[in-house]
């Protein structure tokens, strides 16, 4: 058989694998959030304009972050509809794993928001720990 023909890698739990990982990811997002409204508010919880226009690219940075995580939600619950349908075939799975390694990969390593700009997230005051 040859590398055309053989079959990809189906994981049997990647519907659990990817819930755990949804988990993680909207962790860490919470963790951001707080990491980034440190960064921007003032003392009584406010945004103070000046703070964020200094800290915008770590604000602008988050809202992908957000993003991501949100499209995590959102293909998970595809794929979970599709499974209750019994239609969860080798391609939604395959497209699922897809999205999930590549979204994960840069919410952890840097998300492209053009082609030159990557934020990561030091650049959101995130700690290690948290991500």
């Amino acid at each position: 058989m040859s590398t055309a023909e053989t079959p990809p890698a189906l994981l049997d739990d990647l519907l659990p694998l990817c819930r755990q990982a949804l988990e993680a990811a909207e962790r860490f997002r919470g963790a951001a959030r707080e990491a980034v409204a440190a960064l921007v508010r003032r003392d009584d919880g406010r945004i103070d304009p000046g703070r964020l226009e200094a800290n915008q690219y770590a604000a602008h940075g988050f809202s992908w972050l957000a993003t991501y995580v949100e499209a995590l939600g959102q293909t998970l619950g595809w794929a979970e509809r599709l499974d209750s349908d019994g239609r969860l075939g080798e391609l939604e799975r395959l497209i699922l794993q897809l999205v999930y390694g590549e979204y994960l990969a840069q919410l952890s390593g840097g998300i492209a928001m053009s082609q030159g700009e990557v934020v990561r997230p030091a650049d959101m005051d995130v700690a290690p720990a948290e991500v």
